[in-house]
């Protein structure tokens, strides 16, 4: 008799005849053929640790990794556009999360930011760190746009967009800084 696990406490008992007549019949369909084929001899398995010794005095990385890549300015621009898109939803989450738990009301915390009497340019500096990402993920936003009518595609129009996007975000961030 074989014994076949069900479940945990609950086991079958077949005879052993019964799964002999099974696998027969299951080998005898020309679409299922229950034989082991042989394998191919691909050689020794010492060829691939020899190879990975190779690479490991050679200081080669496991796999193809970020440092053999050359950094593209369109590459860059699109992870920080993703980057500056999950910080813009991030950080007001974060921050009315905390405001619920806290004891005081929002007057209360800006009365206590300014009798910090904080030097302007921390004040200034701070200001242009938010308005940045803001300003950046909006106007880039607004370049993706352009791209979903079929326009600045080629390579060179994405390219010399992205610098202009990133030129017009400095200036956004700096005149919301100045308000």
């Amino acid at each position: 008799m074989l014994q076949i696990p069900v479940h945990r406490e609950k086991t079958v008992k077949l005879p052993y005849k019964f799964l002999t007549d099974v696998v027969s019949r299951l080998q005898q369909k020309s679409w299922l053929n229950l034989k082991a084929k042989e394998m191919e001899n691909t050689g020794p398995v010492l060829e691939g640790v020899e190879f990975e010794i190779k690479n490991k005095n050679l200081k080669r990385p496991l796999s193809p990794h970020l440092s053999i890549h050359v950094a593209w300015s369109n590459m860059i621009l699109s992870m920080t556009h993703r980057f500056t898109g999950i910080f813009l939803f991030a950080i007001p989450f974060g921050l009315a999360s905390v405001a619920i738990l806290l004891p005081e009301s929002y007057p209360d915390y800006l009365g206590m930011l300014e009798d910090m009497h904080l030097n302007q340019f921390i004040i200034a500096t701070t200001k242009f760190l938010i308005a940045l990402p803001f300003s950046f993920h909006f106007l880039n936003g607004i370049r993706h746009l352009i791209w979903d009518t079929g326009h600045w595609l080629t390579i060179k129009e994405v390219n010399w967009s992205g610098y202009i996007i990133v030129v017009l975000a400095v200036a956004l961030a700096i005149h919301l800084t100045s308000l």
